[in-house]
């Protein structure tokens, strides 16, 4: 979850979202967060007949300037975890049944995605300071980490 992972949000530093159309991603968005320190945009797919056609933005919560509101990463997220995980495509034989099946194989790309898939010369973890070297598999399942609670 996002607001166990990161620092609350106030009125003066606001946490920002931007997400496709659907409903569900303000009800919980609201679930989580005060409506009054949430900048939330939504970029809607225009379509007729399931060909998408355009697109435009929508500003749903606070003062997200509209050159800000994107899901291009997002949908390049979602792109290559369809790539990398198949039981997340389709319903078929390698289809994840159960939720913590889902969630472990969420966890193992997360670690692959944070640690391991440098772009750049660098990881996200590299960027950030968690890190100053690229992590193989080996290095990672073997780690020794301790966990704080």
């Amino acid at each position: 979850m996002i607001a166990d992972r990161t620092q609350q949000p106030t009125y003066y530093n606001k946490i920002g979202f931007c997400t496709d159309g659907n409903e569900q991603n303000e009800n919980a968005i609201l679930a989580f967060f005060n409506k009054d320190c949430v900048n939330y945009g939504q970029v809607i797919k225009d379509k007729e007949k399931q060909i998408v056609f355009g697109s435009h933005k929508r500003k749903v919560i606070g003062n997200l300037s509209y050159d800000k509101i994107s899901i291009a990463k997002v949908d390049g997220f979602c792109s290559a975890l369809r790539e990398r995980i198949k039981c997340s495509v389709r319903e078929a034989k390698t289809f994840a049944k159960k939720r913590k099946t889902i969630r472990d194989l969420l966890n193992i790309y997360q670690a692959y995605h944070n640690l391991i898939d440098a772009r750049y010369g660098e990881t996200p973890c590299m960027r950030e300071g968690i890190t100053s070297f690229i992590w193989s598999w080996g290095k990672l399942l073997n780690a020794k980490i301790d966990v704080v609670k």
